[in-house]
């Protein structure tokens, strides 16, 4: 993998995060630019959806301090009229991604529902320095089906250079996922 992390360093670059101080934890683990960069569209928190989720999630602790993340999970879920039983592996199989590619389920399901599980996931991460471990797999569910290759052919189509940052991108994903 290149060197995408060469000579980075969060506080050389910034203080705060969309005005949240991030908790050491996530800056030490999740040490990528791209991570950070809020105008990556192909960044976790770069996209209008990325960002919404984050601020979602800041409003959803505050106004439930003692729920766990696995509530927000279930209540984002349930806006798009799906259980949480419902987001399983399943939805890596890939005639279920060929399907969910070919019409109108691609924006609304398979992409944003997936940006915001995974800006939800890793905005615990630089809230609270770790990610609860319920919500883990879930993250990791949508981390993958956005690195099927008929998801980057349908959100990016022909860009190749694109398609190859996104997976690079989610790749080092998988890695921050690891150690949240």
């Amino acid at each position: 993998m290149d060197n995408i992390n060469e000579g980075f360093n969060f506080y050389d670059n910034y203080s705060e995060f969309y005005g949240i101080k991030p908790h050491e934890n996530a800056v030490k683990i999740a040490n990528y630019e791209f991570f950070w960069d809020c105008t990556d569209e192909l960044a976790p928190f770069g996209s209008d959806e990325g960002y919404l989720s984050f601020v979602e999630l800041i409003d959803w602790i505050e106004e439930n301090p003692d729920k766990p993340i696995l509530e927000c999970i279930r209540w984002i879920l349930s806006s798009w009229s799906l259980k949480l039983s419902d987001y399983n592996e399943s939805i890596l199989y890939e005639e279920n991604i060929i399907e969910d590619t070919l019409d109108y389920r691609f924006d609304r399901i398979v992409l944003t529902l997936d940006i915001v599980l995974i800006a939800t996931g890793f905005g615990q991460l630089i809230l609270q320095g770790k990610m609860d471990e319920n919500i883990k797999n879930i993250v990791h569910l949508a981390i993958l089906r956005q690195m099927n290759s008929y998801v980057l052919d349908a959100f990016l189509e022909d860009n190749e250079e694109w398609k190859y940052e996104r997976y690079k991108y989610l790749q080092i994903l998988l890695d921050i996922l690891e150690k949240a």
